[in-house]
């Protein structure tokens, strides 16, 4: 139980490192969160620090997703769901940062990392999306929605053991609430106007 509890800890205090803010603070003075969309992640360092911190923020996301992974797996030996959880942990705290008053990014870099440890094979398919949906700064719902689900049912089929599919569902569902939430928002409130 001791060695579950650290491991998500770890997992959430990882990803609640906010690399965008740090790097769009030394590349160029610049808080992220007060240019473009202000949201504090890699997409947005692309657009308006440059692409190659975007990449480098984007890297770091990754890899705070990708290390509490590895400690839970191979110097824990947790079991697979718990490691898996570790990951969700990380893109909480992307998402909630500590650092942060308990906000953040989308964590879908944070979310890609946790399918590179599951599904390394098809973790292309995860950038191809990431890029194509963050490519504009409001991605309508419908579009971020599509490739969520068509990515979701491909790592479901690709996955070989059914013990991933409780975590898979979980890391589709917060990562596709958390990327969508402004819009859902609006849907919500649209909704409300129209009764």
């Amino acid at each position: 139980m001791v060695k579950i509890i650290l491991s998500i800890l770890l997992g959430y205090i990882s990803g609640s490192i906010p690399f965008a803010i740090i790097v769009a603070y030394l590349a160029k003075r610049i808080d992220i969160r007060k240019v473009g969309t202000g949201n504090p992640g890699a997409a947005n360092v692309w657009r308006e620090v440059g692409k190659g911190w975007g990449l480098l923020v984007w890297a770091c996301d990754l890899g705070k997703g990708v290390l509490p992974m590895f400690f839970a797996d191979r110097v824990l030996n947790l079991h697979p769901f718990f490691v898996a959880l570790t990951g969700i942990a990380a893109v909480a705290g992307h998402c909630w940062s500590v650092f942060l008053r308990f906000r953040g990014g989308k964590g879908v870099a944070t979310g890609g990392a946790v399918f590179f440890y599951l599904t390394p094979k098809i973790f292309p398919l995860a950038v191809l999306a990431y890029f194509i949906v963050q490519r504009r700064p409001r991605s309508p719902l419908y579009v971020t929605t599509i490739f969520i689900v068509v990515y979701a049912i491909i790592v479901l089929v690709y996955l070989p053991q059914w013990k991933w599919l409780v975590p898979a569902l979980l890391i589709f569902l917060l990562v596709g609430v958390l990327a969508n939430r402004d819009a859902i928002k609006e849907m919500i409130e649209r909704s409300r106007r129209k009764k």
